[in-house]
C-alpha cells in the first residue's frame, strides 16, 4: 500500500501577514504596581506616550512586530529583567501565549512601555519612565 504523500514532505504552513492596524488598551494596565506606579509619569510622559499611541495607530501589526533595537522595540525576555516572574498582576491564563513586548516613547529617554501583543491590540501593562525593568536593582 502507498501513501499519496510518499516522498514529499509535509508542507510548511503558509503564514499570513498581520495587516490589521494596530490597537493599544489600557484594560490590563497595572497602575498599582510599586516599581512602575503612575505618580512617575510626568507630563513629558504622558504627552510623548499619546504621540506614539498615535503613531503606532497608524501602523500595521506586521510593522510593529519588526524589532528594533534601535527603538527599542522588542519581545522581552523577562529572566534577564528586574521582573523574572513577568507580569504576575494580569491574567496569566490570558496572556499565556503572547509574547510580551516593550518599545520606547522618546528617542531622547529612557521612557518604555511594557505590555503584550494579542492579534492586533497591544495591552499595556507597565508605564515605565525609569527604564526600571532592565534596571539591575531596580526596586
Amino acid at each position: 500500500m502507498t501513501n499519496g504523500n510518499q516522498g514529499r514532505g509535509i508542507p510548511a504552513p503558509e503564514i499570513q501577514p498581520n495587516l490589521q492596524n494596530l490597537k493599544f488598551s489600557f484594560k490590563h494596565l497595572d497602575a498599582a504596581n510599586p516599581k512602575f506606579p503612575l505618580t512617575l509619569c510626568d507630563d513629558g510622559f504622558l504627552r510623548e506616550l499619546l504621540l506614539k499611541i498615535k503613531e503606532f495607530s497608524g501602523w500595521t501589526v506586521d510593522q510593529f512586530i519588526d524589532q528594533n533595537n534601535n527603538e527599542h522595540r522588542h519581545i522581552i525576555f523577562f529572566p534577564e529583567t528586574s521582573e523574572p516572574e513577568g507580569f504576575t498582576s494580569v491574567d496569566l491564563e490570558q496572556f499565556a501565549y503572547h509574547e510580551s513586548w516593550q518599545f520606547q516613547i522618546s528617542q531622547n529617554q529612557h521612557w518604555r512601555v511594557h505590555g503584550v501583543l494579542i492579534e492586533d491590540t497591544f495591552y499595556v501593562v507597565w508605564l515605565d519612565p525609569d527604564h526600571r525593568l532592565y534596571a539591575a536593582n531596580a526596586d
